[in-house]
């Protein structure tokens, strides 16, 4: 079976794109963030106050905590770090979103794993699930890995292809075409029409491939675009998917599936052996 990369995308696959190099876990943000729950909330407190946050100087307060300098706002701050797929969310990547359906970010929050996410909300500091089909699913619209020294695209990007979820769904072979890599960063006046039409796209690609589930794009945001390059496949060979469950480790995953600890990490970009409930994990083969 022969795909292009955005289709691949769009039947399941993730591409991984770069290198980060981290200089804390996601695991200690999210500890560092779980001293202030029930703080209070207030519009507008300084970044740096622990007496009381608004949700951007919450994430900036916890994140200057571990060497990381956020900006004032939940819309600039969703402008720095790298683009995260809803799918692929680890602890400490923060999760922005729109509550006034106006197309602008106001609300920012720190993914904390199992499905919930940490923030200053009206209540004060507390839990909350990013993807709630009461309230935020609604209103989420991209989210950003901030915890990198540097993230760059590689010349020959990193890929990795996994299909399906749920624990230890095998993938079949697949053949996609990826030489290069595109991105855009939207301007003031943007759409995702406008940008379909600039690079030869169309919008329900460009949603797919940038896991976009709503028309709004904001200035800063960046869009990766579909490769140009049509002219050699690269193979790439079976993987399956395994769920973490409580009390595993990357130690006894490796044991049951005989896979070096060094060589899951390797395969999926970790930076730590540090593994939690609900994380998937690539098994190569």
């Amino acid at each position: 079976m022969k795909k292009v990369l955005p289709g691949a995308l769009a039947a399941g696959f993730v591409m991984t794109v770069g290198t980060e190099a981290y200089a804390h876990s996601g695991e200690e943000v999210i500890e560092s963030a779980k001293k202030y729950l029930g703080t209070p909330y207030r519009y507008g407190s300084a970044v740096g106050n622990t007496s009381s946050f608004d949700c951007s100087s919450f994430a900036a307060t916890v994140f200057r905590q571990h060497g990381v300098k956020l900006p004032r706002t939940s819309m600039a701050q969703a402008g720095v770090g790298k683009p995260v797929l809803s799918g692929d969310l680890q602890p400490g990547d923060l999760v922005f979103f729109d509550t006034n359906f106006n197309g602008k970010i106001n609300h920012v929050a720190i993914y904390a794993g199992n499905g919930r996410m940490i923030g200053a909300q009206s209540k004060g500091v507390g839990y909350a699930n990013p993807f709630s089909p009461y309230y935020w699913s609604d209103r989420y619209v991209t989210a950003r890995r901030v915890l990198s020294d540097s993230v760059k695209v590689d010349k020959e990007p990193k890929l990795t292809v996994v299909k399906g979820k749920g624990k230890a769904e095998k993938t079949e072979d697949v053949k996609v075409v990826v030489k290069s890599v595109r991105l855009h960063t939207v301007v003031k006046g943007d759409t995702l029409w406008d940008i379909g039409r600039r690079y030869g796209t169309n919008v329900q690609t460009l949603k797919k491939l940038n896991d976009i589930r709503s028309h709004w794009i904001y200035p800063g945001q960046t869009i990766l675009l579909p490769s140009e390059e049509k002219s050699k496949d690269v193979v790439v060979h079976s993987y399956s998917m395994y769920t973490i469950q409580k009390g595993d480790t990357l130690w006894d995953i490796g044991q049951k599936y005989g896979v070096s600890v060094e060589k899951l990490m390797k395969e999926n970009g970790l930076s730590s052996s540090l593994t939690y409930p609900g994380q998937q994990v690539i098994i190569p083969k």
